[in-house]
């Protein structure tokens, strides 16, 4: 069983979308919208039953419960069961705090471009959910294309920290992925250091083909598992930057999601997000699954 606590918001249609097609084999969702002050102290003062800012706080409030229900009759079709809450505040804080509270295991999101510049950057939600949440996020920022299933790239530097991430993935049972991309990169210089264990590091410091032999196989143990679930899997090993390595997969293979664990390649701690990760989540066009745990 996999809980899922999804964000709705007016971009919340994307992360349903990939909740639907993701197909877990057991899953429980709390759908949360969370209405934020009209006051610009951000407090929720009691002005009493007739005044405007009740009246029109009364009104936003039932459009909120409107929005709840449609988001649940969009969950309908998956058979999940499917539970609805509001709040107010801060949406980032409320979505955490709940989240945590159950606990979940996935907060869910939609996430649009904020601007004119691009690739700057994705809504305050998305990185105040980088920078806060514990749990694995999931940011939708376009719908899956295909409707017979979801195709998705793993980059992975065999770290422990993310073969666990990868564990926790299966044991979610997602039973939606059509095609699975099994990536990691290798920069020349810090070969050693992608190998996954200190042991291995050491053994193969200085022979790069060792290292590659090493990740090639460690790439295709995970491409069998995949395949062993009925999923189309192929290794992809490059010697780029892990952002420039993940930037051509995604594009070559067309992919609708991209999965990564929450640490390795590096760290960014102000933010408790790899560096990797985190550009992935707020900087790029990408649909990101970044796994905790």
């Amino acid at each position: 069983m996999v809980r899922i606590v999804a964000g709705i918001d007016d971009h919340h249609g994307n992360a349903l979308s990939f909740l639907d097609r993701l197909r877990f084999a057991s899953a429980d969702v709390r759908l949360l919208y969370v209405i934020e002050s009209l006051m610009p102290d951000k407090s929720f003062p009691d002005l009493g039953p007739n005044h405007p800012l009740s009246v029109l706080m009364a009104e936003i409030e039932q459009q909120s419960e409107a929005k709840l229900a449609a988001a649940a009759a969009m969950l309908a079709p998956t058979g999940y069961p499917v539970q609805t809450e509001l709040r107010k505040g801060d949406s980032a804080r409320c979505l955490i705090e709940f989240a945590s509270s159950w606990p979940a295991d996935i907060i869910a999101v939609g996430s649009a471009q904020k601007g004119q510049w691009g690739s700057l950057f994705f809504g305050s939600v998305t990185k105040a959910l980088t920078a806060g949440a514990e749990q694995s996020i999931l940011i939708a920022k376009s719908p899956p294309r295909d409707q017979a299933g979801v195709s998705a790239v793993l980059a992975t530097d065999h770290s422990p920290y993310c073969d666990a991430c990868i564990e926790r993935f299966f044991s979610w049972e997602a039973n939606g992925i059509r095609r699975m991309t099994v990536l990691t990169s290798l920069d020349r210089g810090t070969a050693p250091q992608q190998v996954g264990s200190a042991e291995a590091s050491e053994r193969l410091t200085g022979s790069l083909p060792d290292v590659k032999d090493h990740l090639r196989a460690r790439n295709e143990e995970l491409c069998l598992r995949f395949r062993s679930e009925g999923i189309e899997c192929e290794s992809v090993l490059v010697e780029d930057h892990p952002q420039s390595a993940i930037a051509q997969t995604m594009s070559d293979t067309e992919a609708d999601l991209l999965l990564l664990g929450a640490r390795g390649h590096g760290f960014w701690d102000r933010i408790r997000l790899g560096s990797v990760s985190h550009y992935q989540v707020v900087a790029t066009p990408h649909n990101v699954l970044v796994i905790r745990v």
